[in-house]
């Protein structure tokens, strides 16, 4: 998924590398911004795709969702769920 975004990023990642290898240069401003964005947008796009590979995703749903009131997540049967393994009502 996304192959395609993360190969171009990939590849202006690569120009960088080759800039700054040979140790002559010196890395300026621009140049780190463009690398904390293009490692961010790969960071991101990798752990969306590992979200979506997720057991818990489900044909486009989440198996649990999140209570509009209290914002903590529920499950599908309405009950909010605990990490102690209890459940509030």
């Amino acid at each position: 998924m996304f192959d395609g975004i993360c190969e171009a990023l990939h590849r202006e990642m690569d120009v960088l590398e080759d800039k700054y290898s040979n140790g002559k240069a010196s890395m300026n401003p621009q140049d780190l911004e463009h690398i904390d964005r293009m490692a961010h947008a790969l960071k991101s796009l990798k752990t969306y795709e590992a979200m979506t590979g997720n057991s818990e995703y489900d044909g486009g749903s989440y198996m649990r969702g999140r209570s509009r009131t209290t914002g903590r997540y529920i499950s599908r049967d309405g009950y909010e769920s605990r990490d102690d393994g209890y459940r509030r009502y």
